[in-house]
């Protein structure tokens, strides 16, 4: 079974009770819409709560940064195909577009919906602490009792942490070595619970709103009626950035074992080579950001792990 591909919607909105509110409400109708396509495979969204300060290099950034005026939602869908994901929004673009626009409000910047590959990943299925027994318990049977996976609890109890990278152009074989290598080194890190690997492969112009001229003006001239020109302003490949940028996946049981865990590139020799090579492959990057998984639709590790 291939990865999936994923597709991340990023928008920055004010930091408000009303914008969690229509998070809540708009947010689920808008994945009901979306499993209209079968080749939707599920779904993670995340709200941002603060920043990993890397030392002091963002010494202004903190690991609880969820007083400010905005705040940053990334919003994930999995798909078995990028194809899928493009005709799923022009199949159901007035649908989507009435969720979305009654958001608007609150919309400081976005939504930019940038399209990525899974490299590679190592993810656990998301489990409960009753789960547990059952698991263990099939596992022992099996023969393989130190096989069960860590439990991965769902819907906000755990921290994502997503680290940004800008690669040298040629240099994305080594990046990707060495980053997979830094990520089985964390597997010794308390509270380490996977990891993927995320490769952009360009944008959704109209899951991004980037329309052609005419429907951009038709949206600005209306109170939130669907335009009637929907095409998107370009094709995903002709937004294939250069170089390359990736995101890195990682995933936590809470925000203090992601803090000393990614620390480990700093202050344990081993890991610490292992990600120097990492650094010499970057033009820019890490930039860590926390994320809370709000919401989820757990059904695409199934397909991940198939």
């Amino acid at each position: 079974m291939p990865k999936p591909y994923v597709a991340i919607n990023i928008v920055e909105m004010l930091n408000n009770e009303t914008t969690m509110n229509m998070f809540q409400q708009v947010g689920p109708k808008v994945c009901m819409v979306t499993a209209r396509h079968p080749g939707f495979v599920g779904f993670q969204n995340h709200v941002q709560f603060g920043v990993i300060p890397l030392g002091t290099r963002y010494g202004g950034a903190s690991m609880d940064m969820t007083k400010m005026s905005t705040m940053n939602v990334y919003q994930y869908t999995m798909w078995k195909n990028i194809k899928d994901h493009e005709d799923m929004h022009r199949e159901n673009f007035s649908s989507i577009f009435r969720l979305c626009s009654s958001c608007l409000s609150q919309v400081v910047y976005g939504p930019w919906e940038p399209l990525f590959e899974i490299v590679d990943a190592d993810m656990p299925l998301n489990t409960d602490m009753m789960d547990f027994t059952v698991m263990f318990g099939k596992k022992f049977a099996a023969g393989d009792p130190s096989g069960v996976p860590p439990i991965s609890q769902p819907y906000g109890r755990r921290t994502i942490a997503l680290s940004e990278h800008t690669v040298k152009k040629g240099m994305e074989k080594d990046f990707e070595s060495n980053i997979v290598e830094v990520m089985k080194d964390f597997r010794n890190a308390p509270g380490f619970l996977g990891y993927m690997i995320l490769k952009e492969v360009g944008v959704s112009a109209v899951g991004s709103f980037q329309l052609k001229s005419q429907g951009i003006h038709e949206a600005l001239e209306s109170n939130g009626e669907v335009p009637q020109h929907q095409e998107g302003a370009f094709s995903y490949e002709e937004a294939r950035p250069t170089p390359p940028e990736y995101f890195v996946h990682m995933e936590w049981a809470t925000p203090q074992d992601a803090q000393f865990g990614i620390a480990r590139v700093l202050f344990k020799h081993e890991t610490r080579v292992l990600h120097d090579k990492v650094l010499d492959t970057l033009i820019k990057g890490p930039y860590i950001r926390l994320l809370n998984p709000m919401m989820e639709g757990t059904s695409w590790r199934e397909y991940l792990n198939q």
